[in-house]
């Protein structure tokens, strides 16, 4: 029996055993002549074997304490006091509970007479139906497997957690969290599925701490701990410190935080909805304050802005190429394209032969974002490519059609990454490094790739300025793939504009937005694509 040995004069002892890669370590602090020290002994004092088990669990604590004295005498770290056997582990205790449970529920609720009695008759206090009869085994069963644990702390754990999901006192947050998720998947983006993991991630990582303070053990598996938890056993007090968690042992912004406690209040509001738990939820409140900290944090950062005329043309002008590496051409590509068509980065980075548009009576080719890849609803959308740009599609798209696959990307280099699967991940990372290389590390912060869209934004409003109607706010808010502001716009007016009205907005943005010297070294590439092409 675990933690026990018994001499030949039946005397109980309880056996504290030594990991084999800690043997030398005790050996060498306890002087041993082999060198090694495998195990230790301390007499129970006792021929009974359940009084032993009852002080199995202080002689051992007092023997671990020993042990570790010694180690640490030596400069040692001490014994982990915290192994259970695997099938005592939270995960398998919920399994098993699972697998009673599922047993009695398959029992029948006819009576079963006892042997020697007539049919009718019951003995005293006998279980009066196979059922009971199950849950009385089963009850025995997990009484007698918990008393063979390390300690009774182990052995009460491991009872509490069995028979909590035996008799549904406790449920698992491991099956309510696949059962939420699957219902997630089927009304929100790959973005937001992504938020939903790294809310549960630092929520796993946080409980598993919590617990490892307060039980005193070392949580190996944050995610499987959590999923092993009871719905129930998560105290409002664990709860309410999450928040103060993210902020300071994780070190997250306000405003990322929010992002964080919003996926739980969810799944919390999806449990009270299904009758799983009752409410209020107790997440109500958890944000509270945090948009006045993210905003006075905002204000000691420097706030992401366009390119300047200057960095623009810096930018525009240098040699991917000069890096020796394979992202060179795609860096070239994207620039000019973020620039006139204010797409985002993963938007262009995800184009494929068939996001390539030519609309029935249009001039201008057209590229489109599709649900998958948009950020929302609203950046579902076509764009006019200004003839600048056409080139570098009509190339990539030459490229991709000559694959032979309906759906080939554009840009076969941008592979996909990031807990997202997104295509412009690596590519954000190695613009990032090109961008260093060109305006300096000062630049951090300040500009990315997504200031192209900015300068986008900008140049239309310099056009609707100098007079092209077609650049007016309500088109540059289609064009990039943003909400309408004003009832009347987004209930009683066109959902769409005529395509006419998209491509003179995109040629009267670069006409009469666009600085000069960036329209000339715009020029000057689309020249030198169109000569490269010949």
């Amino acid at each position: 029996m675990f933690g026990l040995k018994r001499a030949a004069s039946g005397l109980w002892s309880a056996r504290l055993s030594i990991p084999r890669d800690r043997w030398q370590d005790v050996g060498k602090a306890y002087g041993t002549k082999s060198g090694i020290r495998q195990e230790f002994l301390k007499s129970l004092q006792t021929h009974d074997k359940q009084e032993a088990i009852r002080r199995r669990g202080p002689a051992l604590d007092a023997l671990r304490t020993q042990v570790n004295g010694s180690l640490e005498a030596i400069g040692k770290k001490p014994l982990s006091g915290d192994w259970v056997p695997d099938w005592a582990t939270p995960e398998k205790a919920i399994e098993a509970g699972l697998r009673y449970r599922q047993q009695i529920e398959q029992a029948s609720d006819d009576y079963d007479p006892a042997e020697g009695l007539k049919p009718g008759e019951a003995a005293e206090g006998a279980p009066e139906s196979e059922r009971e009869h199950v849950r009385s085994a089963v009850t025995d069963l997990v009484l007698e497997a918990s008393e063979t644990l390390p300690s009774p702390a182990d052995g009460t754990r491991y009872f509490k957690t069995v028979m909590g999901v035996v008799d549904g006192t406790t449920t698992p947050l491991g099956p309510l969290l696949d059962r939420w998720e699957r219902e997630r998947d089927q009304t929100i983006s790959k973005a937001s599925r992504a938020m939903d993991a790294a809310a549960i991630n630092h929520f796993a990582a946080y409980v598993a701490e919590y617990d490892g303070q307060k039980l005193g053990i070392t949580v190996k598996d944050p995610m499987q701990h959590l999923r092993a938890k009871g719905l129930e056993s998560l105290e409002l007090r664990m709860l309410g410190g999450f928040t103060e968690w993210l902020l300071d042992s994780a070190g997250l912004t306000a405003k990322t935080v929010g992002s964080r406690v919003s996926p739980l209040k969810m799944f919390w509001e999806w449990c009270i909805r299904k009758h799983i738990i009752s409410g209020p939820n107790p997440w109500d409140g958890a944000t509270r304050g945090l948009k006045q900290q993210a905003a006075q944090q905002g204000k000691s950062r420097p706030k992401r802005r366009e390119f300047s005329e200057t960095e623009l043309l810096a930018i525009l002008k240098a040699d991917p190429d000069q890096r020796r590496w394979a992202w060179g051409q795609a860096i070239r590509d994207l620039m000019p394209l973020g620039l006139l068509t204010g797409a985002r980065q993963n938007e262009l980075c995800s184009l494929t032969v068939d996001r390539v548009v030519q609309v029935p009576g249009g001039e201008l080719l057209g590229i489109g974002v599709i649900e998958e890849d948009a950020k929302n609803s609203n950046s579902i959308r076509r764009v006019p490519l200004h003839p600048l740009v056409r080139p570098i599609i009509e190339r990539r798209l030459a490229a991709a059609i000559a694959t032979g696959e309906p759906d080939a990307p554009l840009f076969p280099e941008c592979k996909p990454g990031g807990p997202q699967g997104k295509r412009g991940y690596y590519f954000s990372k190695r613009f990032t490094d090109f961008r260093r290389d060109v305006l300096g590390a000062a630049s951090d912060g300040l500009v990315a790739f997504h200031s192209f869209r900015k300068c986008f934004g900008t140049y239309m409003r310099r056009a609707a300025v100098a007079g092209v109607s077609e650049c007016q706010l309500s088109v540059a808010q289609k064009l990039m793939g943003h909400k309408p502001q004003t009832i009347t716009e987004t209930t009683y007016m066109e959902a769409e504009m005529p395509w006419p009205v998209y491509e003179a907005a995109i040629l009267g943005m670069v006409d009469k937005g666009l600085p000069e010297s960036v329209r000339a070294a715009l020029n000057q590439k689309a020249h030198t694509e169109t000569f490269k092409d010949r």
